[in-house]
C-alpha cells in the first residue's frame, strides 16, 4: 500500500474512534458530526447546494462533502445560532483533485446573503504548495481579506481544525488550536453558521459552536515544529507532547500512529512521543486526543540517509572559521567555510559538532528550517523560533549552531555530511564532507568574562562574537538591578535576539550606521507578536520581531541600527517588527538609533523614549498597547510599500494605549519624511496618514506637537473612521498642535478632521516636558529622562 493511502486509512481509523460522542466536546453548546446525515443543514438559496454525506475513506466515520460547485450550506438548527460572544469550529480537508485551480473552504460565522458574509477560510495554493488561513469578508459582492497567515500544508489527507472566535467586533482566527491572527470588523450581518467550498471539493466534520470563553485545545510537541527532519540510524528522539488550553497543560491522553513505521516508528510513553528512524523516506504521523477528534495534528517526518563523513583531508588554513586548532574561541562563535566557488545546498544531511575528549555529540545543525531555543542553558522561559541555520553568501557558508550549545574550556571538532554541500571544492579538492581526520578542531576560552562592561565583535578581539551570546551571559550571571553595558563593534550581526528579566542594560554600538543588528523574520515564519515559552509549551511562539524584550526596565539602545530584512512583496505574513518591547511597566530608551522594516517596525508596551532616532516603515509601523511613548527630535520616515507600488502611503501609528489617562504616542519636535523602501519605490504625495483606528477595547492616543510634515501626509491627516474620542483632549484621541511643513512654515490643516487641533493650554498642561508625558510611571512617581550627553 502506498504511504499516502496508508496515511488516509490511519486517519480514518483515528477519527472513527471519536464519532458519536454523547455530548458536544470542547465546551461547545451545539455540534454536528454528520453521523445522522445533514439533517441540521440547508441551503438558504434553493437548488444551489452540493452537499453529500459519505463515509470517510471507507471507515465508519461520516463526513460532509461539498464539491466546490454550489453555494453555502447553513446550519438550520435553532440552537446552532450563536449567542453574544461565540466561536465556530470544524475540521476540513481538501479531497483529491486534478483541478489546477486553487481551492477555498469557508467556515461562515456571519451570513446575510450570498453577497454579504464573514468567514474563516482555508486556501490551498497548488502551484506554491502553500496553505493560507484567512479572515475574509464578502460585502456587496466584493470579497476582501482582513488577515492572512501562511503554513506549509500537512501530508496528503490531513484534516485541519479551523476556528473563529467572535467577541463583539474582535475576530480571532485559529488553526489546529494555534492562534494565528486577530482583526476587527463591525459588520451587522446576521449571525449564521455555514460551510462553503469553492474551486474543488472539501470534506467537513465535527462542526461546533459555543461561548467564546471556552478556549480551543491545542496539541503539539513542546518547543517543536510539526516538521521533523532525521537521519537514518540516529538515536531515538524524545519530544514532550502536550494538550493545552491558554498555555495550561491538560492531562488528556494522546495517541500517535505512523503511516510508515519502517521509515519512522512512533510510541507514546509518559507524555513523550519517541521517534525512531531506521530507513530513509517520509512518514506522516498523526497525533490526536483520545477524547476529541478536533484536537489533532500531524508530524511530517523526513528521514534522509545516515550521517556519513569523509576521511579526506584538506588544507584548511584560511578556509574555515574558527581556524583549525584555534584556541580561546568564544563559545557563541558561528562557523564559516570558504569554498573555492559558490556551492549549492544539498537535499539533506547535517553539520555536527562533537566534544573532542569523548566524541559526544553536542549539536546537530540540519539543512532547511530548524528550531532554536534562544536563552542561556537552563533558562526556564526561552524564545523559541523557526530559523535557517545554514546559509550561503557567495563562496562563504555560514553555519549557526543552536543557541548556547557550546561550553567554556572545551575542545570540539566539526564534521560535515557528504551531501550537505554540492558542486563544491575546498582548496582545489572536490568536497566530499569533513570528518575528524580533516582536523577542524578548536578550543573555547577557559572562562566567561567578568565585570559589567562587555564587548562584542564579529571578527576582532572581544568577549563575544554575537549579541545574543552577551545577552545570555548577562541574563545568567548578573543581578537584575546591576548596570551593564554591552559595547558592540562595527559589523553586521545576523541573529534573532531575546532579553528577559534584566534591568539597567545598555547596548551601545561603535557607530549608528556601522552596527547593524538584523535578521529575516515575519508573521509567516514565526506568527504573532511573540512570547517566551516554558519547556512544555506546544509548538513555537517566539514571534516575528528581530529583538523580543520581556519584563525589563531601563533598556537603552544607543548608536546602532536594527533591521528586519523581510519584504512585504515577498512575504505572506508581512508583519515584521524590528523590536517588540513587551514590558507593561518597564522603560525603553533609544538614542541615536535607527529601525528599518516595512510593516509594524516598532511595537511597544509600557514607557519608551526615542530621542534623535529614525523609525522607517509604511503600515502601522509604530504601534502597540503602550502607556507613553515619546518620539522626540526624531525622523519618522514613511517608505514605499514594496507589495503595492504606486498606491497608498500607509499609516504611521495604530495606538492601542491601555488606559484612558495615559499619554499614548507623542511626537514632539520631530520630522515626518518619506523615501524609497525595499522595492525602491517612494510614497506618493498625499497618500500617508498620521494614524488609523485601533481596536475598540483600547484607546486611540496619538499627538503630534511642533512636528514638520512633508507632502506625503494626506491633507485630511487622520484616516477615518475616527477613534472613540470625537474631540481632541490632552492624551486622548487624535490631536496635533503647531504642525509645520518640512521647511518649518505653518502647515495648512484646514482639511483635517474637525476637533483634532489641540490648544496651547492643552499642550502646556500635558506635553510641555518629558516629565509630564511620563508622569504616570511607577504609580505616579514619574520619570524625567535626559539625553546621554547631558548626564
Amino acid at each position: 500500500m502506498k504511504t499516502s493511502h496508508l496515511f488516509l486509512a490511519v486517519l480514518a481509523t483515528v477519527y472513527a474512534l471519536h464519532a458519536q460522542a454523547g455530548t458536544c466536546p470542547g465546551g461547545a453548546s451545539w455540534c454536528d458530526d454528520f453521523e445522522n446525515g445533514a439533517t441540521h443543514w440547508a441551503s438558504k438559496e434553493a437548488g444551489i447546494s452540493d452537499a453529500n454525506v459519505r463515509r470517510q475513506d471507507g471507515s465508519g466515520n461520516h463526513v460532509l462533502l461539498l464539491s466546490g460547485q454550489g453555494g453555502p450550506l447553513l446550519a438550520s438548527a435553532p440552537e446552532a445560532i450563536p449567542g453574544a460572544d461565540y466561536f465556530v469550529e470544524e475540521r476540513m480537508r481538501p479531497v483529491a483533485s486534478t483541478n489546477a485551480a486553487d481551492g477555498q473552504a469557508y467556515l461562515l460565522a456571519h451570513y446575510q446573503d450570498e453577497n454579504n458574509w464573514l468567514a474563516a477560510s482555508l486556501v490551498i495554493q497548488r502551484d506554491k504548495q502553500k496553505l493560507f488561513i484567512e479572515l475574509v469578508k464578502m460585502q456587496n459582492g466584493k470579497l476582501s481579506r482582513l488577515k492572512q497567515s501562511a503554513k506549509e500544508p500537512g501530508p496528503e489527507g490531513s484534516f485541519y481544525t479551523l476556528r473563529l472566535d467572535v467577541a463583539g467586533d474582535l475576530l480571532t482566527l485559529y488553526l489546529n488550536g494555534e492562534m494565528l491572527s486577530t482583526a476587527t470588523d463591525a459588520s451587522s450581518f446576521e449571525r449564521r453558521i455555514g460551510l462553503l467550498a469553492k474551486g474543488q471539493g472539501f470534506e467537513f466534520d465535527d462542526v461546533r459552536s459555543g461561548a467564546a470563553g471556552n478556549k480551543p485545545l491545542r496539541l503539539g510537541l513542546a518547543r517543536m515544529n510539526d516538521r521533523v527532519s532525521l537521519q537514518a540510524g540516529d538515536a531515538p528522539l524524545h519530544y514532550a507532547a502536550r494538550i493545552s488550553a491558554d498555555n495550561d497543560k491538560l492531562a488528556i491522553p494522546i495517541t500517535a500512529l505512523s503511516s510508515a513505521p519502517g521509515i519512522a516508528s512512533v510510541v507514546v510513553r509518559d507524555g513523550e512521543i519517541i521517534l525512531t528512524a531506521p530507513h530513509p523516506g517520509t512518514a506522516p504521523i498523526t497525533v490526536s486526543s483520545q477524547a476529541d477528534a478536533n484536537v489533532a495534528g500531524y508530524l511530517a517526518v523526513s528521514v534522509t540517509p545516515a550521517f556519513a563523513t569523509s576521511a579526506q583531508s584538506y588544507a584548511l588554513q584560511g578556509k574555515v572559521s574558527p581556524a583549525a586548532n584555534a584556541e580561546d574561541v568564544p563559545p557563541d562563535t558561528p562557523l564559516h567555510i570558504v569554498f573555492d566557488q559558490v556551492p549549492s545546498l544539498g537535499q539533506g544531511g547535517s553539520v555536527r559538532i562533537f566534544r573532542a575528549s569523548d566524541n559526544a555529540l553536542v549539536d546537530v545543525i540540519r539543512l532547511g528550517d530548524d528550531i532554536d531555543e534562544i536563552g542561556y542553558a537552563g533558562q526556564e522561559f526561552k524564545r523559541v523560533l523557526r530559523y535557517k541555520p545554514i546559509s550561503i553568501d557567495g563562496k562563504t557558508v555560514t553555519i549557526k549552531p543552536h543557541n548556547a550549545r557550546l561550553a567554556y574550556g572545551t575542545e570540539y571538532y566539526v564534521a560535515v555530511d557528504a551531501g550537505v554541500f554540492t558542486n563544491a571544492s575546498l582548496d582545489g579538492q572536490a568536497f566530499t564532507g569533513l570528518g575528524r581526520a580533516a582536523g577542524w578542531t578548536f578550543s573555547t576560552r577557559r572562562a566567561a568574562p567578568s565585570g559589567n562592561s562587555l564587548t562584542v565583535d564579529d571578527d576582532g578581539p572581544a568577549d563575544f562574537r554575537t549579541v545574543q551570546g552577551a545577552l545570555n551571559h548577562v541574563m545568567r550571571t548578573m543581578s537584575r538591578a546591576e548596570a551593564v553595558t554591552i559595547h558592540i563593534a562595527n559589523g553586521r550581526y545576523d541573529q534573532l535576539l531575546y532579553l528577559k528579566g534584566k534591568d539597567n542594560l545598555t547596548l551601545r554600538g561603535e557607530s549608528r550606521d556601522g552596527v547593524i543588528l538584523q535578521a529575516y523574520n515575519d508573521d509567516s515564519n514565526n506568527p504573532g507578536t511573540g512570547i517566551s515559552q516554558g519547556p512544555y509549551t506546544p509548538s513555537v511562539t517566539g514571534g516575528r520581531s528581530v529583538l523580543l524584550i520581556e519584563d525589563a526596565d531601563m533598556l537603552t539602545l544607543d548608536t546602532l541600527t536594527l533591521v528586519n530584512t523581510a519584504v512585504r512583496a515577498r512575504s505572506k505574513g508581512a508583519q515584521a517588527e524590528t523590536l517588540v518591547f513587551n514590558s507593561d511597566r518597564g522603560r525603553l530608551l533609544a538614542h541615536n538609533a535607527s529601525f528599518f522594516s516595512e510593516q509594524d517596525t516598532i511595537q511597544v508596551k509600557g514607557y519608551s523614549w526615542f530621542y534623535r532616532s529614525l523609525i522607517a516603515g509604511n503600515v502601522d509601523f509604530i504601534w502597540g498597547g503602550n502607556r507613553a511613548a515619546l518620539f522626540e527630535e526624531s525622523e519618522i520616515r514613511s517608505v514605499g510599500d514594496s507589495a503595492n507600488p504606486g498606491k497608498g502611503g500607509g499609516y504611521i501609528v495604530q495606538a492601542r494605549t491601555v488606559a484612558a489617562d495615559e499619554a499614548g504616542f507623542v511626537f514632539l519636535n520631530s520630522r515626518l519624511t518619506h523615501g524609497p523602501g525595499p522595492g525602491q519605490n517612494d510614497v506618493l504625495p498625499g497618500t500617508a496618514y498620521l494614524a488609523r483606528q485601533g481596536p475598540p477595547s483600547t484607546w486611540d492616543k496619538v499627538s503630534f506637537i511642533h512636528c514638520r510634515m512633508d507632502t506625503h501626509i494626506a491633507p485630511v491627516g487622520w484616516l477615518l473612521p475616527k477613534p472613540e474620542s470625537a474631540q481632541a483632549q490632552p492624551g486622548a484621541g487624535w490631536g496635533e498642535y503647531g504642525s509645520m511643513d518640512i521647511n518649518g512654515k505653518p502647515l495648512d490643516v484646514s482639511q483635517r478632521l474637525p476637533g483634532h487641533t489641540l490648544t496651547e493650554k492643552q499642550v502646556a498642561g500635558r506635553f510641555a516636558s518629558r516629565r509630564q508625558i511620563f508622569a504616570s510611571f511607577d504609580n505616579g512617581k514619574g520619570w524625567n529622562p535626559s539625553p546621554p550627553d547631558s548626564r
